[in-house]
């Protein structure tokens, strides 16, 4: 039977040793029995730290190539015990566990190493481990469990205050412990099945797990908080950046960041993309960066006023001082910075200059969007647009030039707030219609824009990146200038559509692909 006199044991089976020598020290001076396995309870004998083997205290030797060494009713029952009346219940060898210190096999940090072999990986998931910690953690009203060495000082500076952990503490480490191991499983999982995502938003359940980043300078508006997290399980292709300089970021700036990034990914020659409130403002691919700037900007200066540039290329002293003289700006977003333009960032120190890594921001990814208490997931919108699959609807046929630009148009409208118009000449944008709750005021907004910029929109094309369920816009097109259109159809008015672009000589081509945005 035991006593209340009996020593208090502390189960300790650790793979990061980190200071573990010295908790183990802490115990035994307060008159912990410490029972141990394997490494660490070599480790902490060869600290001259006594300790019992958790053979002796099961008189149970260890199996299957340590396979199974605490998986034994005397460590489960002495750890699930409710008191001293239950275990007095069992036979006298029985002994209650009050301290589990139990960390787990490094499953995520073997399968990153360029040399695991799937067996390996195999032989390191922890089965032991998460059972001591869940049966602690269950038991939590009576036994502490910690599974984090940067607990170590909160638990032993309260036994050596008081004797004993307050219960609030060890709720909190109990609730530690099933957050760990809920990741834990979660990482193994997504290895066996390769890490594959493909059935996503097919799955009846799914476990995101979330990593906490940075605190950000505010939210949406100045009094909302916002934290930037990472979804580190299942793992998916994301927006991986650096910042290098400037201000902390805000809500609002990682929003349209990430914004001007897709779309300026999209462009193989240089090019710019200027976005304000999650819309492009200003797009052009040209010869130079310096020249696709200033076409984007030129597109809408007033909203390019304390916009967030994306460039595809490295983001040179030369075009920094540029942008720099002519406008105020938030946020710049290249693949690479060039060491001049270090020098030059030190005259505009509050600007948020971020490296982003354009290979690590692949096209397959998916769409995340929340709900309050529910989450939104969806494919995201990646499928590309050839000149192959387009379709001319009209019995006049646009030029090649005209077809590049319509590509152009397309590429920029999935990346415009619908209902969306975008007017493109030459690769680069002249003016843009966002976010209306009726095309024709797109449409009518975007002309207002380039007449108050003095833009001629004289022989461009147009982009809907939805039907026309009216001619209005059509015919309105046609006033300004526009000879070709490019438009998904699928309208049920599509061949009155058709009917009124021949009659108006423009040609028109059917993407057949919507790409509407929220």
């Amino acid at each position: 039977m035991q006593t209340s006199s009996e020593k208090k044991i502390a189960l300790i089976s650790v793979s990061d040793k980190t200071n573990i020598d010295q908790v183990a020290k802490k115990l035994v001076d307060l008159g912990y029995e410490i029972i141990s396995t394997g490494g660490t309870a070599s480790f902490l004998s060869s600290k001259g730290i006594p300790i019992t083997s958790v053979s002796d205290f099961t008189r149970f030797d260890e199996i299957l190539e340590g396979r199974v060494k605490t998986l034994h009713p005397k460590i489960h029952a002495g750890i699930l015990a409710k008191s001293e009346k239950d275990i007095n219940k069992l036979p006298n060898e029985y002994k209650l566990i009050d301290l589990v210190i139990v960390n787990l096999y490094p499953f995520e940090k073997t399968i990153k190493k360029n040399d695991c072999s799937f067996s390996k990986a195999i032989e390191n998931i922890d089965i032991g481990g998460p059972t001591m910690l869940r049966a602690a953690a269950k038991n939590h009203q009576r036994v502490t469990t910690v599974i984090d060495p940067d607990d170590y000082d909160l638990v032993t500076s309260q036994l050596m205050k008081s004797g004993k952990i307050s219960p609030s503490l060890r709720k909190k480490l109990a609730v530690k412990v099933f957050d760990h191991t809920a990741n834990y499983d979660s990482i193994i999982k997504d290895f066996l099945s390769g890490n594959s995502n493909d059935a996503l938003v097919d799955k009846s359940s799914l476990n995101i797990k979330l990593s906490k980043g940075k605190e950000l300078r505010y939210g949406e508006n100045p009094h909302q908080k916002a934290t930037l997290f990472e979804i580190s399980s299942p793992k998916l292709n994301g927006f991986d950046f650096e910042q290098v300089s400037g201000k902390p970021l805000s809500y609002n700036n990682l929003v349209d960041s990430e914004s001007a990034l897709s779309c300026v990914k999209q462009f193989s020659g240089p090019a710019c993309v200027i976005v304000k409130h999650a819309n492009p403002c200003g797009v052009c691919e040209s010869s130079s960066l310096e020249l696709a700037y200033s076409h984007s900007f030129k597109c809408d200066p007033t909203s390019a006023f304390g916009g967030i540039i994306a460039i595809n290329r490295s983001l040179t002293s030369k075009l920094l001082m540029k942008i720099i003289n002519n406008q105020f700006v938030e946020v710049i977003i290249a693949p690479d910075i060039s060491k001049d333009s270090y020098k030059a960032m030190e005259k505009k120190s509050n600007i948020r200059i971020l490296r982003a890594d354009f290979s690590k921001y692949q096209e397959m990814e998916y769409d995340i969007k929340s709900l309050k208490n529910k989450i939104l997931i969806q494919t995201s919108d990646i499928v590309k647009l050839k000149k192959s699959n387009l379709k001319t609807v009209t019995k006049k046929e646009p030029s090649a030039g005209q077809l590049e630009d319509l590509i152009f148009a397309f590429k920029v409208s999935r990346y415009v707030k619908s209902n969306s118009i975008v007017f493109v000449k030459n690769k680069r944008t002249l003016a843009i219609g966002a976010g209306q709750m009726s095309r024709i005021d797109s449409t009518s907004i975007a002309i207002k824009k380039a007449k108050k910029n003095k833009i001629n929109l004289k022989n461009s094309v147009m982009a809907s990146e939805a039907f026309f369920p009216f001619r209005d816009n059509i015919d309105l097109a046609n006033k300004v200038g526009v000879k070709s259109i490019i438009q998904p159809g699928g309208s049920i008015k599509d061949s009155e559509i058709i009917k009124i672009a021949d009659e108006h000589k423009m040609s028109m081509v059917f993407s057949k692909i919507r790409v509407f945005k929220h």
